[in-house]
């Protein structure tokens, strides 16, 4: 993890597990070179929040990235404000 990435880490609290990392690493395996895991957060009237979990191969400019063990989890910044404190965890 880069230095910027691990500081915005700290500052939202957001971590990947190991775990985690390994499972987006199998999964992503079957996509093109590049591909990374998009995590969203919109409203979801009286059910309350819908997390998307979505393959992504660009970058946009609010974009956050975060790096663990070769994967990439991105989060634009309106979704990072409602996750964090949150792991990215992968559990059979």
């Amino acid at each position: 993890m880069s230095t910027a990435q691990t500081l915005a880490s700290k500052a939202t609290g957001l971590t990947i597990s190991e775990r985690g990392a390994r499972q987006i690493g199998k999964l992503i395996a079957a996509e093109p070179a590049g591909t990374m895991l998009r995590v969203t957060v919109s409203g979801g009237g009286c059910s309350g929040f819908q997390y998307a979990f979505a393959f992504d191969d660009t970058k946009t400019e609010d974009d956050l990235a975060y790096s663990r063990d070769g994967v990439t989890v991105i989060i634009d910044a309106i979704s990072l404000e409602y996750l964090q404190g949150s792991e990215i965890d992968y559990v059979e």
